[in-house]
This record gives C-alpha cells, structure tokens and sequence, in this order.
C-alpha cells in the first residue's frame, strides 16, 4: 500500500499545499499541489497512477533528511565528559547495542529487513514449513526470521551470518529464548562455504546473497546441502542493463554498504539455477513493494523521532544507516538495480 502523506495529520502546514488546499480533503489537496512537469513524467514512469503522491513523498523525504541534519548538528555539540566515564570507541565493533536498537525500531524486532515479520510470512508460504523440515538461512543477521519461522512453523533452521558480531548477538538472543537447538545463528564464511551435504529441505536466503562474492561455488554448493526434492527461496538485489559500475551513483551505493556488494543480473541468477537442474517457479521483480517498505519504515521511524525527540544513542549511526538506505532506493528507482524473488525446486 502506498503512502498518502498529504493525510497525515500534523500541527504544522504543509508546505507544499497551496492556501486553497485543505488537508483534511485529499481531493483538494491534488487539485492544489503543483507537480513539475518532469516530475509527472517520472511518476508515471515509477507506475505511480497520482503524481501527486509521488511528489510529496520525495518532498517528505527531503524534508526529513533537512531535519535530521538539523538535529545531527545539534547532537554533535560538545557535552562535558561525566568523571569516570570510559572511552569505549575501541571496544566497540560495527553493531553496538544502540545501531541494533535503531534497526529494532526501523525493520521489526530482530528481522533487520524491509517488510518485518509480515514480509517474511508471506514470502515461506510457498514453502509449506512443518516440524519436520530443516531449514539453511543465508544472512540471518540476529536471526529472527529464522526464530520466527521455527516458532510459527515447529521448522529447524541453521542460521548463517557472515558479521560475526550479528552471529554471536544472534546466538545470544536464540539462548534467550531457549531456541538455540533449533534455530543456531553461526558465523559462516562465504568464500569457503562448507554445508552439511544433502542436509537440508530448504535453503533461503531474504536480500543478502548479493553480498557473496563467488556466488557460482556458493550456490553449487548449497545446491549439494539439498536433499531431494529441495527448495530453494531468494530475494536479492540484482543488476540492470542501466547499471554502470563507474558511475557517481553507483560508486557511492557500494561505499555506503558495510560489505561490498557483488550482484549478478536476474538473468545470470535463471541460468545458473537452471544449469543447477532447478526447477524455476518464480522469478518475480518486486522493485516497488521493496521500495515501498524502505520508505514506509524510514517515515513512520522518523515521524516518531519528531514526535518523542532525537534519541542520543542513535545519533552515531543514524545519518549512516537512513544514507545507505536512501542510496539503495536511488539505485532502485533509477532502474540501476532491481530486487527479484526466486523460489525453484530441485530434482
């Protein structure tokens, strides 16, 4: 579902809506909001059917991001240190509490992705889990999918994670919630991948296989992890035929990521399953639902962040995150990626 922003109820007047307008009537407000004409062509363009709705949702958008910057300068402002207070940059890593508590609050109680729970629900149900099926999850991050679908579904899930600082905090929650048998979160090397073989009735992996860099051996060998009549489920960034690698939009993409990225294209991902002898059901672009639920959590995230306050334990993290978001979504919407699900079998 999409966005209608000009029906959020707010103290202040939108700016973009002329005097005529009024936001309690959604029909006068398109009337009275001035779409460039560029900007109706790139909506259509976008599959948007109302302009208008695009627009302000770029404009909010703009709006948070002048805001948080606002925010971030005042954050930054020097505080006296309090008498024994100790300098932990050292002994930190790439995911302190408070960057997990950030993506608690944006992405969904330990799912860490767009689309949370419901997202994840929806994408197994081809899948047809019971208790009697073990699962391998590639880029489980703190493993809450996977704890999600052993409790939804009684299934038994491996879960893999290359950061190792996830994996153990993973570990850590799986131990909290007594499912550390059924759902392990472990560390896993992606360019030495060993997989217990003809193991597993499930492998899948929800937008993290673009992060492997040798995804022909990596597949082989999750393709031989499979017993018969396997299942394989992936959504992933894949590449277009606009993607070009020397590119100001694409450099800064692949900075902003704390692992290099390696995507293929769709159709590398089709051949190489197919000469795997998968059996393909889907190969489904879902570009715009991806989108859709960036930036759903990115505005009720932010919107909230007005509401309370600008919490201090974000403040170290926060314009990186919502940045390397942001540059996904410009990839995304420029054509330069796309996001595809994949569910085949395997004979």
């Amino acid at each position: 579902m999409k966005f209608k922003f000009w029906q959020r109820k707010s103290s202040n007047a939108n700016p973009y809506i002329d005097d005529a307008g009024s936001q309690d009537d959604p029909l006068a407000v398109t009337e009275a909001v001035k779409v460039p004409f560029r900007k109706r062509l790139r909506a259509r363009w976008e599959g948007y059917d109302d302009p208008v709705e695009y627009y302000l949702m770029e404009q909010q958008l703009d709006d948070y991001r002048r805001w948080l910057q606002r925010m971030m300068v005042l954050a930054a402002m020097p505080v006296e240190e309090e008498a024994g207070e100790l300098d932990l940059d050292d002994e930190v890593g790439n995911w302190p509490p408070e960057r997990l508590k950030l993506y608690g609050k944006l992405f969904d109680r330990g799912i860490m992705k767009p689309g949370g729970h419901e997202y994840a629900m929806e994408l197994a149900k081809p899948l047809a889990l019971d208790e009697t099926m073990s699962c391998l999850e590639i880029g489980a991050r703190l493993g809450g999918t996977a704890r999600l679908l052993a409790d939804k579904f009684g299934v038994w899930v491996t879960a893999l994670e290359q950061d190792g600082e996830l994996a153990l905090r993973g570990m850590e929650r799986s131990v909290a919630t007594g499912s550390q048998k059924k759902v392990p979160v472990q560390q896993y090397d992606p360019l030495v991948p060993d997989f217990r073989a003809k193991y597993f009735n499930v492998v899948y992996s929800f937008g993290e296989m673009f992060l492997v860099e040798k995804k022909d051996t990596f597949l082989l060998k999750l393709t031989e992890s499979l017993r018969e009549q396997g299942q394989l489920l992936i959504t992933d960034y894949v590449v277009t035929a606009k993607a070009d690698e020397s590119s100001g939009n694409y450099r800064q993409w692949v900075e902003k990521e704390d692992i290099k990225p390696h995507p293929w294209t769709a159709d590398r991902y089709k051949d190489v399953l197919g000469k795997l002898r998968f059996d393909i059901r889907i190969a489904k672009d879902e570009t715009e639902l991806h989108v859709s639920q960036i930036k759903s959590a990115w505005i009720v995230f932010l919107a909230e962040l007005q509401r309370s306050g600008l919490d201090p334990d974000f403040t170290a993290f926060l314009e990186d995150d919502m940045e390397m978001w942001m540059r996904r979504v410009k990839m995304l919407e420029n054509g330069e990626l796309a996001y595809y699900r994949f569910y085949a079998t395997h004979d």
